[in-house]
């Protein structure tokens, strides 16, 4: 239960460990919470939805603690439809990235949210769709007026260089519609704060614009995605890769691109129909999908 700053923790130790993890300091059975700390409000992110978001939501659900909110929505997918199901946490303790890296959310500082979304097109066409997402939260956070937004290759969004989003999709076990479970997570008010799982230095929403509500921005990405994935099944990819290539770091620059299969050396010629980047390496032009890949600047 929360009220003013508190939150009461009987009977939950679990939670109380976590908080404790996260810096949150414990008193008696309450939690209290720092004074920038300032918790996610369903009413308001539903007060956000567009009309055609707010008829297609079938649940919004905030959890105080999950290990992963991925995970918890695949789990759902096993017993019923998750189109139009959001889950979105106030702790993260196992959020997952791309290539198996483990991404913590501390307490009441980031977005963690998982997205069920049913799409009306083979799950062989879905390629692009991660770069889809990406796009729409680039957008956003042009919106609210973060500076700065670059997108990088397949899922990341990039302020300055630095990684501030990162979005991880999972097709479920339902083929019709295909489901698919979109993972995103943002750093907004966490510098300074335990951040575990960052490899190198990251960006965060909140030093750009420190009063930026956390439940405006999560309802401001739901109705962009569902927006954006209903136009992706109409017209797919081709709606969007002039507007993705727009804010791509890495457009004509000489990158580097390592995969199990080797290393490549070349120039980035921007990106395919179906998703995959292209990097001109003097000879000819190559097509990389997703999968463990990683690229940087050459």
């Amino acid at each position: 239960m929360v009220n003013e700053g508190r939150i009461e923790l009987t009977g939950d130790s679990v939670l109380a460990k976590d908080l404790r993890f996260h810096g949150i300091e414990i008193v008696g059975d309450e939690a209290r919470l720092p004074k920038d700390v300032r918790l996610l409000e369903p009413k308001k992110i539903l007060e956000r939805l567009r009309p055609e978001a707010s008829e297609w939501l079938s649940s919004l659900r905030l959890l105080a603690h999950v290990e992963s909110t991925n995970q918890c929505l695949m789990k759902m997918a096993e017993h019923a439809p998750i189109d139009g199901r959001v889950l979105i946490a106030e702790v993260q303790t196992g959020g997952r990235g791309r290539r198996g890296r483990t991404w913590i959310s501390p307490f009441g500082r980031n977005i963690a949210m998982s997205i069920g979304m049913g799409l009306a097109c083979p799950s062989s066409g879905i390629g692009a769709v991660s770069l889809v997402i990406g796009l729409a939260i680039a957008e956003v956070l042009r919106t609210v007026g973060v500076r700065n937004v670059e997108l990088k290759w397949p899922n990341d969004v990039l302020i300055e260089g630095q990684k501030v989003s990162g979005i991880l999709i999972e097709l479920t076990n339902h083929s019709r519609p295909v489901e698919i479970v979109i993972g995103v997570g943002i750093n907004i008010g966490a510098r300074g704060v335990l951040m575990k799982g960052v490899e190198h230095e990251v960006a965060d929403v909140a030093d750009q614009i420190p009063d930026l509500s956390r439940s405006v921005l999560a309802g401001e990405i739901i109705n962009l995605v569902h927006l954006y994935c209903r136009e992706f099944e109409r017209f797919g990819f081709r709606a969007f890769r002039d507007r993705w290539l727009d804010l791509h770091a890495y457009q004509d620059r000489r990158v580097v691109a390592v995969s199990g299969s080797g290393t490549i050396h070349g120039i980035c010629r921007g990106i395919s129909l179906s998703g995959a980047l292209l990097i001109d390496d003097g000879e000819e032009l190559i097509e990389l999908i997703g999968g463990e890949i990683t690229i940087r600047k050459g």
